[in-house]
Formats: C-alpha cells, sequence, structure tokens
C-alpha cells in the first residue's frame, strides 16, 4: 500500500476593506459694505446613520469546524499487537502534533475487521492493503489522501517509487524452480483480503493455468511473516509474501534468505534477473521464483464524511512527512501523491489497475474479506 498533489490548509481568516467617510465644509468670505453678500450655500447635515448603512463584517469562520475532539485510526495487527503497535505509534504522534488533536490506534485481527470498524464509523480513517482499500471505498465510504512509502533506508530518498512487489517462494532443493511446479503443491497465503499476500499472486497463478484451491494446497497463514515462516520451517512448499519481508526476516536472522545484491526494494526486475538470483541460491534457502508487477502503495485513507478542512490538514502533514528527517528516520516511511505525475482525475484513480484486476478475474471483493 498510497498514488503529486499537494493540498494546502483553508485556514485563512476574512479581511475587511478599509472604508473612508469623506466630509465637506463651506466657508463664507467677507463682501464690500455696500454690496449684496454673496452666501455660501450651507453645508450639508450628515445623514443618520442607518442600520442597512452600516459595514457588513462577515462572520468569523472557525477553520475546524465540525472536527472531533480525537481521531482513531484503524491497524491490521498481525501476529504481534504490541510490535505492530510501537511501530506504527511514531505516525500518530506526528500526525496529532501537525494536527492538533489527539490520535489512537485501534487494532483488528484481520483486514476486514478493521474495515468494518471503519464502515460502522468505529475509526475515523485506518492503514489497510490496495485491495482491502477497494473494499473500504465500496464498503466504508473511504477516501485516500496519500500513498505511504516504505523503505528500508532511514533518509527520504525521491526516486524510490510509489509501488512495491509481490513474491512467490521456495526453498532452493524442494524441486519447484517455476509457478508451474506449485500444481500439487502446499501453499502459503496471507489473508484472503491482502493484496500481495493472496490477490495478486492468486491472479498471477490463475492467469499460468493454475487453480490454487483446486490444483494447490493452500492456506492462509494471516501475516506475511508467518507466511514466511510457514515455508521456512516446512509446513508449506512455498509461500506468498510482499519482498520487503522476505529482506526484514532475514535481518531479523529468522530465515536465510538469497535476496539481490544491491540490496534494494521496490525495483523492478526482470524475469532473466529472478531466474538468475534463483540459480545463485544455496540449497536450503527461502529463494523468490516469480516477483509481480508493480502493485500501487498502501493509502492512507479515511472516512470521506470527515470534515474537509480536516482531510485537508491531515494530508498537508502526511505529505510533509518526507521533510521532516527524525519521522523518516524512525519510521522508514513517508507519504506521496502521485496524481499531478501520473495526470489522473484523483488518487482514488491510482488503484484502478487492481479493480481492473478484480474485473477481469470476477474477484469478489466482499467474498474475500
Amino acid at each position: 500500500m498510497t498514488v503529486s498533489r499537494t493540498r494546502r490548509a483553508h485556514l485563512a481568516a476574512l479581511g475587511l476593506p478599509a472604508l473612508g467617510l469623506l466630509a465637506a465644509c463651506g466657508s463664507e468670505a467677507a463682501m464690500p459694505a455696500k454690496a449684496e453678500p454673496t452666501k455660501a450655500p450651507a453645508a450639508a447635515a450628515p445623514a443618520p446613520t442607518t442600520a442597512a448603512a452600516m459595514p457588513t463584517v462577515a462572520p468569523t469562520v472557525n477553520p475546524r469546524a465540525g472536527w472531533p475532539a480525537e481521531l482513531s485510526l484503524g491497524l491490521f495487527a498481525g501476529d504481534d499487537q504490541a510490535k505492530t503497535l510501537e511501530s506504527n505509534q511514531p505516525v500518530v504522534d506526528y500526525l496529532s502534533k501537525k494536527i492538533g488533536l489527539p490520535i489512537k490506534w485501534t487494532t483488528g485481527s484481520s483486514y476486514s475487521a478493521v474495515i468494518e470498524a471503519m464502515r460502522s464509523k468505529k475509526v475515523d480513517g485506518m492503514i489497510v492493503g490496495p485491495f482491502s482499500y477497494l473494499l473500504a471505498v465500496q464498503e466504508a465510504n473511504a477516501e485516500a489522501l496519500a500513498v505511504e512509502i516504505s523503505t528500508r533506508g532511514e533518509v527520504f530518498d525521491p526516486k524510490i517509487s510509489d509501488y512495491y512487489f509481490s513474491c512467490i517462494s521456495t526453498k532452493k532443493g524442494k524441486g519447484i524452480k517455476t509457478v508451474q511446479d506449485l500444481k500439487g503443491k502446499s501453499f502459503s497465503f496471507v489473508d484472503p483480503a491482502s493484496t500481495s499476500g493472496h490477490l495478486v499472486p492468486k491472479t498471477y497463478l490463475k492467469k499460468q493455468g493454475l487453480d490454487p484451491d483446486k490444483d494447490m494446497k493452500p492456506i492462509f497463514a494471516g501475516t506475511h511473516p508467518s507466511s514466511i515462516l510457514a515455508l521456512w520451517n516446512d509446513k508449506v512448499d512455498a509461500c506468498a509474501s510482499t519482498e520487503e519481508n522476505l529482506y526484514l526476516a532475514r535481518d531479523e536472522k529468522q530465515i536465510e534468505f538469497a535476496g539481490f545484491a544491491d540490496n534494494t526494494v521496490g525495483k523492478v526486475r526482470t524475469a532473466a534477473e529472478v531466474q538468475a538470483l534463483f540459480e545463485s541460491a544455496k540449497d536450503g534457502q527461502i529463494a523468490i521464483i516469480r516477483i509481480s508487477d508493480p502493485i500501487p502503495n498502501t493509502p492512507f485513507n479515511v472516512r470521506a464524511d470527515l470534515p474537509a478542512t480536516l482531510k485537508s490538514a491531515m494530508k498537508e502533514a502526511l505529505l510533509a512527512a518526507k521533510d521532516d528527517a527524525e519521522f523518516v528516520k524512525k519510521t522508514k516511511r513517508w507519504y506521496t501523491d502521485p496524481t499531478q505525475k501520473l495526470g489522473l482525475k484523483n488518487l482514488d484513480a491510482f488503484y484502478n489497475p487492481l479493480r481492473e484486476i478484480a474485473k477481469e478475474l470476477e474477484l469478489d471483493l466482499k467474498a474475500m474479506k
């Protein structure tokens, strides 16, 4: 999971034009004694001021009108709720400081649980995967504010794209070298509503003539780390996960993984590069056999019925995160809006390619909660 367009806060106070009043006064000139004096016309008395003549003062606009006293954001808890909250707390701390509202996280046991919390207005915004966002638009009136960029580095890098990648991996030496070898094998997906952990790899497998429900032995591990560990612990023959989670599991010494030498995620790789990497892996290492096409990154989205000024303030704060070096270092993320760069009607249109996937394969997003 975030599709640039920058929103500015609509908080300017209204100014009043200065009004000037002009007063004219006459004077009487001295004349010769025998001459008929010429009298200057008497100055007109000022007209009485009436209520209608008073300048109209525009009422003061409260830029925070309709704002809630507190915001609640939804998050998929994953396997470790405490760790998930800890890693995401800097986001609400930053956002709270920027917009001047207390914010709290609320976790759900699944993507669909978080979406339901938004639908019932128990949360005001959430961070879920792109396909889950599409479901949230459909079911919970969600609106994307910005695209989240997650990186392995600690500084802002404008060259990092707005996309991420799903991987299908196996253990070298299991007799699986291509996706065609997955027929009859056990396979770990993440969550039914997970974009990179289920819907994208499932779409690809179907295009390759494999029906995971009939031709494979699928399970749902619940989270990306759990899906990877199911493979590492030989509970399945292959798995789906994000590319980044493979590197993270390796860095945390949970698995042995044959990654690319440049140690970079979010980069388009050719089929030849993936094949060469697989061939270079050692037996027993987790190795990638397929990297997906680019997937739009996760959006930071909120309920569309929140006050426009609040949504604008949140968007501006998110897009400014890249300029906060401490925030980027601590969270390894920032936010973008690729709308203008890609010539899109709005940020929601950034996710239309996923809608096309759902339409092409007749995927029922509701059934994949």
